[in-house]
């Protein structure tokens, strides 16, 4: 399972992205979580160029990605890193592809639970379902319609083993920046160029 951490880790950073970069609603009512919501889901189908960097204590400099993300309908999220080397981290259905080197491993994400709970709360954002992200995070919401703050305290024992928040701000329906903050103190930021 720890070899899976990190990629089911960069997969909700950058589902949470996608899952806003297209469309707005007429404005209507205060700015909360349902309107944040209704917000997120708007996004059929997106390709975007992102760039994450992740910072170790381990490390002198953060290690820095760049690529691109994308979300299909119904269930699809993909995030091709082409710098600094090639990778492919896909959700599909109810399997976790990973190309690396040329070599595809799929695992079942019902074969962990980890995974599964991962998948569940990317396609909550992405589907902007308050209430499938609740059964997984405790969702607290800050600001108002141009500049808000979403974070995700993980609710599940066996995620809040290697996550300890998530912070999305952003604009409207657009995500600015992903923060993913891991229990063991490093941390990854994920941007749209």
């Amino acid at each position: 399972m720890h070899g899976l951490r990190r990629p089911a880790v960069a997969l909700i950073a950058f589902a949470i992205l996608l899952a806003s970069t297209t469309g707005r609603l007429a404005q209507a009512g205060p700015f909360d979580l349902v309107r944040l919501m209704q917000l997120l889901s708007l996004a059929p189908a997106v390709e975007v160029p992102y760039t994450e960097k992740k910072f170790s204590s381990l490390l002198a400099e953060p290690i820095v990605s760049s690529g691109t993300l994308s979300y299909r309908r119904p269930d699809t999220v993909e995030k091709n890193m082409t710098a600094p080397r090639s990778e492919r981290l896909r959700i599909a259905g109810e399997a976790l592809i990973v190309v690396r080197d040329g070599a595809e491993r799929r695992f079942p994400l019902s074969s962990q639970p980890l995974l599964q709970a991962f998948a569940a709360s990317l396609r909550g954002v992405l589907a902007g379902d308050a209430a499938l992200l609740g059964r997984h995070y405790r969702l607290a919401l800050e600001g108002g319609e141009q500049d808000w703050r979403l974070e995700m305290i993980p609710l599940e024992e066996e995620i809040g083993r290697y996550v300890e928040r998530i912070i999305v701000s952003g604009r409207a329906g657009q995500v600015g920046e992903i923060e993913v903050r891991e229990t063991s103190g490093d941390r990854s930021v994920l941007q749209v160029r």
